[in-house]
């Protein structure tokens, strides 16, 4: 059987979900939120996006999901988090352990680093090596190192992009070289 159009385009930008769910995982489980149900709503934004994407917007597909996915999850979490009745019930403390690592709610939420222009500038270097990154890989190697960045493994990378692991670290050790020749003021 073959695939649809839609079928394949599912299949080949489907990881910015899962991406993106892992993203934003721990936030998830902090606020009690059914993990099924927020990748359900997260799948219903990827769907709602590829139906209505505009090429003559002159934006990247992979961006309109990302933005449609983000907001949709970033929803979820307010409205649950907004809800008067469990804010009272449930409140959490910033300094009880809520992690098997010792971590905090504090330590979850808390930017030790807010300097404005420090943050300013740091954003701005990041945003300007990211670019320099996308300039010098590919498509599917920018994909790759997407996970990597979030911490995945070859492994784990393979399976996700259904690829053979050999392959992977091959395209790992490309990434790696092609990124340390990125010369950045």
């Amino acid at each position: 059987m073959q695939d649809t159009e839609k079928d394949i385009i599912y299949n080949k930008y489907k990881y910015i979900v899962d991406v993106l769910l892992h993203d934003y995982k721990k936030i998830a489980i902090k606020l009690g939120i059914d993990l099924k149900e927020f990748r359900q709503e997260a799948y219903y934004a990827f769907s709602d996006a590829l139906n209505n994407f505009k090429d003559e917007k002159q934006v990247k597909i992979e961006t309109f999901i990302t933005v449609c996915v983000r907001r949709r999850l970033q929803k979820v979490i307010k409205s649950y988090g907004g809800k008067k009745a469990k804010t009272l019930n449930n409140s959490y403390s910033l300094d009880y352990d809520y992690d098997k690592d010792g971590s905090t709610l504090k330590d979850i939420m808390e930017d030790n680093y807010f300097e404005p222009l420090n943050n300013l500038t740091d954003r701005e270097r990041y945003e300007e090596l990211i670019n320099a990154i996308k300039g010098v890989l590919s498509l599917n190697e920018y994909k790759i190192f997407t996970f990597l960045s979030l911490g995945y493994n070859g492994e784990q990378i393979a399976k996700k992009l259904n690829k053979n692991i050999k392959q992977v670290n091959n395209t790992i050790q490309r990434i790696r070289q092609k990124i340390r020749n990125i010369k950045i003021d």
